[in-house]
């Protein structure tokens, strides 16, 4: 009976609780990760499902696996057909770069299992993310689906930008349980991370109660920004609504904020150049094009043909049917529509550089040398197209020193103007 109530009081103390509760009745399913708000280095939005309404809020974590220092509870919601309860908790505060170990759920429903996270870096580093979209249901679903996501998992990537599509009817509730079962299943790296989601509305979930009820978004959660370190601005908008007006106003404002930001990658579902099925977007390359071109956009990410298809560089304010030679000076933009949904056949036009009827995703990595490396992965894991980037940055000197190089310049013409000076003087005496 001591023992008993020793291990009791040490559990109490360090706040360490069973991954699951032996009376779980309802425990949280499909967790996922997202951002409420532009801090990805202090906080994370954890999401989950119950069936009962008193389940539980909680989440508890620490930096130590199996070891929960310190708790939040936040609140629950439900909509129309919701089939339950959804559980939204933001943690705040959280260290840069650090890796966290957490539970779900509460006493009356059940704990999770034990998952963890990564937070982003406060300072410039390697970064990793994988994009993609257009998994909704149709053909050998949801076997292809699942595939990519299996192979996307294996590549580690910090995030994933996803630019919708998730399923073919956004009020069906029970694709939505279907596809976040299957994410809190497969979203998981090689080193057990859970990998976070930065998403956008496609025109299948048009403005379905169900996509908002279930992401926690930043703003309006229709269009927002989202920066990864010092380095990376991500700008998600909504193509299926009016993409003048308020919209507008806002990516304008948003990119004049973040100008000088080194990488800018942009999200949506409705293609600006495609030679795919629906084909290209003439609304988005009157209006956001040019905005693009003018606040030099590096990547951006579309779905909604579902296929893969890379442009060369383009700016279309130069000019409107001839690819830009270098990157420097305009917009790469990728169609990739292949997470899943039945394939589209694809052609080629003056923009394309690479095009095929493929389940795909893509990779980034961008490294602190300035070079972005983007690759096209199928099914297999295996690589299909690729393309690089390359950015001229200032390299900082450690704790201010200067290079052997620099001192040796420095010292040559102090010593030159020593001799100029001498000389002078000689000259004056004569």
């Amino acid at each position: 009976m001591s023992l008993l109530v020793m291990v009791t009081l040490i559990l109490v103390e360090t706040n360490i609780t069973s991954p699951v509760s032996a009376q779980a009745s309802d425990p949280p399913v499909e967790i996922h990760l997202t951002w409420s708000q532009n801090d990805t280095a202090h906080t994370i939005t954890i999401t989950w499902k119950t069936v009962t309404e008193n389940a539980g809020d909680v989440v508890r974590y620490g930096v130590n696996p199996g070891e929960y220092g310190s708790s939040v509870v936040w609140s629950h919601h439900t909509y129309s057909g919701a089939r339950g309860y959804i559980h939204d908790v933001e943690l705040t505060g959280l260290s840069p770069n650090t890796i966290y170990y957490f539970i779900c759920g509460g006493e009356n429903g059940g704990w999770s299992e034990e998952r963890e996270f990564k937070t982003a870096p406060a300072a410039s580093g390697n970064i990793r993310f994988a994009a993609g979209g257009d998994s909704r249901f149709g053909g050998d679903w949801p076997g292809s689906r699942d595939a990519i996501s299996r192979a996307m998992a294996k590549f580690n990537p910090s995030f994933v930008l996803f630019s919708g599509d998730f399923v073919m009817s956004g009020g069906d509730q029970g694709e939505w349980d279907n596809w976040f079962a299957a994410a809190q299943m497969y979203w998981v790296d090689n080193d057990n991370l859970t990998i976070p989601i930065i998403p956008v509305l496609g025109n299948h979930e048009g403005m379905a109660t169900n996509y908002f009820g279930q992401f926690s978004l930043p703003g309006n959660e229709q269009w927002f920004s989202i920066d990864w370190g010092p380095n990376l601005h991500i700008v998600a908008l909504n193509s299926e609504v009016s993409i003048t007006g308020e919209q507008l106003d806002w990516l304008k404002s948003d990119l004049a904020e973040h100008e000088n930001c080194l990488w800018k990658v942009v999200l949506f579902h409705n293609p600006a150049f495609s030679s795919g099925n629906h084909g290209s977007s003439a609304s988005v390359q009157r209006y956001w094009v040019p905005i693009f071109d003018n606040y030099h956009v590096d990547l951006v990410f579309s779905g909604h043909d579902h296929d893969y298809e890379r442009t060369y560089p383009i700016n279309y304010t130069i000019s409107e049917n001839t690819p830009i030679s270098s990157p420097e000076n305009g917009t790469v933009y990728v169609v990739s529509g292949g997470w899943g949904a039945p394939l589209y056949g694809v052609g080629s036009n003056w923009w394309t550089a690479y095009s095929q009827s493929k389940y795909d995703f893509v990779v980034v990595d961008i490294f602190e040398n300035g070079t972005l490396h983007l690759q096209a992965v199928g099914t297999d894991g295996e690589t299909f197209d690729e393309y690089y980037i390359h950015k001229e940055v200032s390299t900082p000197i450690p704790g201010g020193e200067l290079p052997i190089a620099a001192i040796a310049i420095a010292i040559v013409v102090i010593a030159c103007a020593g001799v100029a000076f001498y000389l002078l003087m000689m000259r004056g005496k004569s």
